[in-house]
């Protein structure tokens, strides 16, 4: 059998709603403080223009080439040798960890990505004032361009270098067949093997001029396939702390946090809050809600409702016994409530009340409503206890008439045996609790106990703080 009340998601976040509060509030001037003590940061971007039409043959092998060379271009923008590159711009201050290990000083304010879905780059840099910032952005834009460009030349230069070898051992050759030939007979064998010998090294040394011409077009082509188009400007706001973003997030992570924290209290908080609980508890078919401060009015509400689920399940019973389901609850204001209720509706009751404050003899006090009689019992333990039964059980004797109703309240079984030994006189007996103060395992106990004792538990009471 579950040990808890019945979970109700909405009933407990209105329950908690002090905690949602006080989380949200305090996420709040978190969001504030940060807001506040945080140092101001700027950005600025530069934008970079990709000329892939210069490097591909059709439309496909230019999409394809331009995601490469934006790829290329975002991890060169925080690598190693493009931020040593930036730091000998103008305008820009290195300090010498910057110069030790730029990626992980200035590489951290620094970010390239795809601009807006473009042939385009944007590089965003950070900086604590406007101008910093826009410096800086610069500074990597034209800094990637520049080692993309030596790149380029890096790679090309090995083949220029053959090929310039290559003109210029041909160019020897050349030379030492043109002297040659002048130096042969006109029109002798020997002049025209110089002649042919003299046209093939004149057009190997064409072709390979050609090729040299067009390694140098294409490096040409390539060193300015990147432009850029928009320098960074100087912010005219700073992008962090923005308080709008942080209060925003803070009321969200703050809601979120508190309804968490909420729903997780309320999980484990064994406290009765609804009488479904409290019916759940004590195992009955209902229970009923009151407010104290509404004692005087008998036809109200749950008093004259509980009574009424009593004597409707046992017609017959000239008792109640109205027990406190622990130690912090108190049956006497609700016993009372009930015999005004019954007097209300013509019946002559009789409001028995345990005094924990006084011992001695029963006392009979005077009641308002008419029909409604009020005795004092002494509390305590032993024989004090044992005089007090004998005393309800005379009152509800012979003397008695066939009418009447005896509402005796009871302390809880945790402080008092009272209302066990007053099982055989009084068969009948109201559950009452207190909303956020009594456990569920409390009542439970105390029902179970009051039916071990032979004493049905009729109804089940509320009572509103």
């Amino acid at each position: 059998m579950d040990d808890r009340p019945p979970f109700n998601l909405v009933d407990g976040l209105l329950r908690r709603r002090r905690v949602v509060l006080a989380i949200t509030v305090i996420c709040l001037i978190i969001a504030a403080a940060l807001s506040v003590l945080l140092p101001k940061t700027y950005d600025a971007t530069a934008i970079i223009y990709l000329d892939t039409a210069r490097t591909a043959t059709d439309f496909d092998a230019g999409i394809a080439a331009g995601d490469l060379l934006q790829h290329d271009f975002i991890v060169s923008a925080t690598s190693r040798p493009t931020l040593l590159e930036a730091c000998k711009s103008p305008g820009i201050a290195c300090t010498a960890d910057d110069m030790t290990a730029p990626e992980n000083t200035l590489g951290k304010k620094v970010t390239a990505s795809v601009f807006r879905g473009t042939s385009e780059l944007a590089v965003t840099a950070k900086g604590s004032t406007p101008e910093a910032a826009a410096a800086l952005a610069n500074a990597v834009a034209q800094a990637v361009i520049d080692q993309d460009a030596e790149e380029v030349i890096r790679l090309n230069q090995p083949a220029r270098d053959n090929l310039n070898k290559e003109l210029t051992e041909l160019a020897a050759s050349m030379n030492a067949e043109q002297k040659a030939l002048s130096q042969s007979h006109a029109g002798s064998s020997k002049a025209a093997a110089h002649q042919a010998a003299l046209i093939r090294l004149q057009n190997a040394y064409a072709q390979t001029l050609a090729r040299l011409l067009d390694i140098n077009e294409r490096q040409d082509r390539l060193t300015n396939v990147a432009t850029i188009i928009q320098k960074a400007l100087p912010a005219t706001k700073a992008e962090s702390p923005n308080p709008l973003l942080y209060v925003s997030a803070a009321l969200v992570a703050g809601l979120c946090l508190g309804v968490f924290l909420a729903l997780l209290i309320e999980r484990f908080d064994d406290r009765i809050f609804s009488p479904e609980a409290l019916a759940k508890a004590a195992a009955i078919p209902h229970a009923f809600v009151t407010e104290p401060e509404r004692r005087g009015h008998p036809w109200s509400g749950s008093y004259a409702l509980a009574l009424g689920h009593v004597l409707a399940r046992s017609p017959g019973a000239r008792t109640l016994l109205v027990v406190a389901a622990s130690r912090r609850d108190d049956s006497d204001h609700v016993a009372a409530g009930l015999g005004e209720a019954a007097a209300g509706a013509g019946r002559r009751a009789e409001v028995v009340e345990f005094d924990r404050a006084s011992t001695g003899s029963p006392k009979l006090a005077r009641s308002e409503v008419a029909g409604l009689t009020k005795i004092s019992m002494p509390h305590g333990n032993g024989a004090a206890t044992a005089a007090a039964v004998a005393e309800v059980r005379r009152i509800r004797g012979s003397d008695g008439a066939r009418d009447d109703l005896a509402l005796v309240a009871v302390p809880s079984p945790d402080i008092s045996p009272a209302a066990v030994m007053l099982g055989r006189t009084s068969p009948h007996a109201a559950l009452v609790a207190t909303r956020g103060v009594t456990r569920f395992g409390e009542a439970r106990r105390t029902a179970d106990l009051l039916r071990q004792a032979g004493v049905d538990v009729a109804a089940g009471i509320l009572v509103k703080r």
